[in-house]
């Protein structure tokens, strides 16, 4: 049984609706590879990246908007490729097995994708990390096939990666 926009639970696996992509990852994960349509959530990312790019630059300042789209873009995708990385090595070390691009980049896609259309408007970060991070952990323990606890060590060592990446970045120029 899926969640369906239009009228709560739906008797078939064809519709994921807007509530089970925001209430229920496990479900979307386990429909899609069910399907063999994870890649969907690529371009549910894509589509993501660019909204968000649009809507950065509709707040930035005159003059400026096209390049600040721009860059909203590309931090997107650089962070996304960045999480996909340090993800897949975080379930490499607490995983049993190797993990494969199948698992790390549609669970990175996933949180990344519905967390880009709200992240753009000020203060919402509180809210879209958290449930980010968590829609990652749900992915890796869905499509890793390791337990939560595993699933949850590699989130945890994944953004302990990323803090300390980006903390000697700023050391280096001296912030």
């Amino acid at each position: 049984m899926t969640l369906s926009l239009e009228g709560g639970l739906a008797p078939d696996i064809k519709k994921i609706g807007v509530r089970a992509v925001l209430l229920s990852p496990s479900q979307v994960y386990r429909t899609l590879k069910q399907r063999g349509t994870l890649h969907r959530l690529l371009w549910g990312f894509s589509g993501a990246v660019l909204l968000n790019g649009l809507m950065a630059g509709m707040i930035g300042p005159e003059g400026g908007l096209t390049v600040l789209g721009a860059v909203a873009v590309f931090n997107s995708l650089g962070m996304a490729f960045l999480s996909s990385l340090m993800g897949w090595l975080a379930l490499w070390l607490v995983g049993r097995r190797r993990p494969g691009a199948s698992v790390v980049v549609p669970s990175v896609a996933y949180g990344f994708g519905v967390t880009l259309l709200v992240s753009w408007i000020p203060g919402s970060f509180v809210y879209t990390e958290p449930w980010k991070w968590g829609v990652i952990w749900v992915g890796f323990r869905e499509l890793g096939g390791v337990s939560g606890r595993r699933a949850l060590g590699a989130v945890f060592l994944t953004l302990v990666s990323l803090m300390l990446l980006f903390k000697g970045l700023f050391m280096l120029q001296g912030m």
